[in-house]
């Protein structure tokens, strides 16, 4: 499915086909049965030597399967993914599949399972965001009346008793169609802006503003008239809350290439002005804001054989005068539909900022998913570095996001891999993170999706990233496999990496918890450290033996945290990445198992660098 890069990452592959369990496999329609190979098997197998299984008979007691079975994964450490002299091979560009397991994919325990949002069409754009108490907001466009996506759909995810769930926040129908929807949440003065290219007058830009809990405030004009605007982005200043700009291609008759403009508002949407000249040829524009000011543009240059990916900054909110032309950052190929982010860190002109893009091969029968960076926010760039490539499968239609906080050194990215092979869809959504200290190290590349996604160039249509309590998730256009085949891929899901699921209620002074648990670290994945909170809890009052212990996906102990009587309450501990002797530990999977009297509990994390 995917190119392997080295003997050394086939062999590292192999073996973690046995010892990653969370690895499901998809039946191609109800007359095709499940694949037969040795990755399916080890998924119904409780013998096969996995770590769960390790972990597991442990706890039942059974020492002498648990040796067993420790015994047969240290062999196979040794024979796969150590080299002669005992030290450990980096794998320079992981891949999650397995080259015997063709039709399945390693989906990640941090991705527990989809949420469908919605059913109806998604044809006309999604889009998903995140405010700074945790809530999630996702649009869709749906027919109404009996006019395709004639109507905009907000669902917003949030805390109703007993849970957190979606609900429909708001929606507003036209005679006009819409496409390419774009939410966007302000961290001052509870705005949700919510940005829409309409049919009227050959296409006209709009934004609706709502208070986060679905007030309507208005709608205001952004760029309206006789111009032929087929494409545009958005993005708002998340310092204050008042700046919006938007980046639009403009087509005209006598012109064979678009336009590319730029237009912004600084009183929260209600007047539009500054419309700014960026460039006589730019398709598929995408635009992100950095910090104190600073924005940062990317689209196609269209001109010529071969579409080029073109990247702007602007140091003064898209100001007049403030585009500057930094970087050519492909030659030679065929590149659409490019994605930017830039970290929110100071000295806010030189952020790390990265673009991915797609690039199709001179035959047009494969597209590869490439990415550009620069650790200095526009000075110099490592460009067309490959981050998902296989010659039999599509990688493409990407989104890139980060969080809005100064310290936060990540980017995360999301993206289609898959081919159609009709009448049967073949394909995932993808997830993976780089941080500022490796940013070409992009992790583990798994997939997230239960449904099959839908298929096109553009990540607008197929999958957005953001962020929900704190952790990164992904809403994606797709169908039920279960469904009839056909191209009705109408319904909307959302996965986040740590559903709230797992999360203790605050215990108040001088409650004496009755349960006993285990809850998801925070953050996860992390680097360096992360929390791990537990309660251990009894109707006696004498105190208990506790142990809080780190393994790794060998099952062996990496670090114990606790190992002591506890009174009954509520803990927290934190681990810094080092094992006993005090050395860092590798980017991987690890479990932690907490362990009081005769009860047990063990859940997975994973560490990034």
């Amino acid at each position: 499915m995917f190119l392997v890069k080295s003997k050394s990452l086939c062999l590292f592959l192999v073996i973690a086909s046995f010892v990653l369990v969370s690895t499901p496999t998809f039946s191609a329609s109800k007359e095709e049965s499940q694949p037969k190979d040795v990755c399916s098997q080890n998924q119904k197998d409780d013998k096969a030597p996995t770590v769960e299984n390790m972990l597991k008979a442990r706890q039942e007691g059974d020492l002498e399967k648990a040796d067993r079975i420790q015994a047969i994964l240290n062999e196979k450490a040794k024979k796969s993914w150590r080299s002669p002299g005992g030290d450990e091979i980096v794998v320079e560009s992981p891949c999650p599949t397995a080259p015997e397991c063709d039709n399945a994919f390693y989906k990640s325990y941090l991705w527990d399972g989809d949420h469908l949002i919605c059913t109806g069409p998604v044809s006309g754009g999604i889009s998903v965001d995140y405010d700074t108490s945790g809530n999630v907001y996702a649009v869709r466009c749906s027919t109404w009346n009996g006019i395709a996506n004639a109507c905009i759909k907000v669902y917003k995810y949030q805390y109703i008793y007993p849970g957190y769930q979606w609900s429909v926040l708001t929606s507003f129908s036209s005679v006009n169609s819409f496409s390419y929807p774009v939410v966007l949440t302000g961290s001052t003065g509870n705005k949700l802006y919510l940005f829409y290219l309409s049919s009227s007058q050959n296409g006209d830009i709009w934004m609706t503003r709502f208070t986060q809990s679905g007030v309507f405030e208005g709608s205001y004009e952004v760029k309206v008239g006789a111009d032929t605007i087929t494409y545009f982005s958005a993005c708002v200043d998340y310092e204050n809350g008042n700046h919006l700009m938007v980046a639009y291609q403009k087509e005209r008759p006598s012109d064979p290439t678009p336009d590319l403009y730029t237009i912004t508002s600084a009183d929260y949407g209600e007047t539009w002005d500054n419309e700014v000249f960026v460039s006589y040829d730019g398709a598929h524009p995408d635009i992100a804001y950095g910090r104190n000011g600073y924005v940062y543009l990317v689209f196609e240059f269209t001109g010529g054989l071969n579409h080029e990916i073109l990247f702007y900054k602007n140091s003064d909110y898209c100001s007049p005068g403030g585009w500057v032309e930094l970087k050519f950052l492909t030659h030679g190929s065929h590149h659409t539909y490019p994605k930017v982010a830039a970290l929110h860190t100071l000295p806010a002109d030189s952020p790390y900022v990265w673009v991915a893009y797609n690039q199709e091969n001179p035959a047009g029968t494969d597209i590869d998913l490439l990415y550009a960076y620069s650790r200095n926010g526009f000075a110099s760039w490592y460009p067309d570095c490959i981050l998902d490539s296989s010659s039999a499968w599509n990688e493409m239609a990407c989104d890139l996001w980060t969080k809005r906080s100064p310290d936060y050194q990540y980017v995360h990215i999301c993206y289609f891999a898959g081919r159609y092979v009709y009448p049967i869809p073949h394909g995932h959504i993808f997830y993976g993170s780089a941080s500022a200290t490796n940013p070409e190290n992009w992790g583990f590349l798994f997939g997230i999706s239960n449904a099959w996604p839908t298929q096109s160039e553009d990540g607008r249509k197929i999958c957005q990233g953001t962020f929900a309590q704190g952790n990164c998730a992904i809403m994606y256009a797709g169908k039920d496999p279960n469904e009839p085949f056909g191209d009705n891929f109408q319904h909307l899901y959302f996965d986040a990496s740590a559903w709230p699921t797992d999360v203790e209620e605050e215990v108040t002074e001088g409650e004496v918890p009755a349960e006993f648990s285990l809850s998801a670290n925070y953050p996860n994945p992390f680097n360096p450290v992360t929390r791990i909170q537990y309660t251990v809890g009894s109707e006696q009052t004498q105190p208990i033996h506790a142990t809080l212990k780190i393994y790794n996906l060998l099952g062996q102990l990496v670090k114990t945290l606790v190992n002591e009587p506890k009174e009954p309450g509520t803990y927290e501990v934190i681990w810094d990445g080092r094992d006993e002797r005090g050395d860092k530990v590798s980017s991987g999977v690890y479990f932690y198992m907490l362990e009081a009297e005769d009860l047990t509990r063990t859940k997975r994390m994973v560490l990034l660098k």
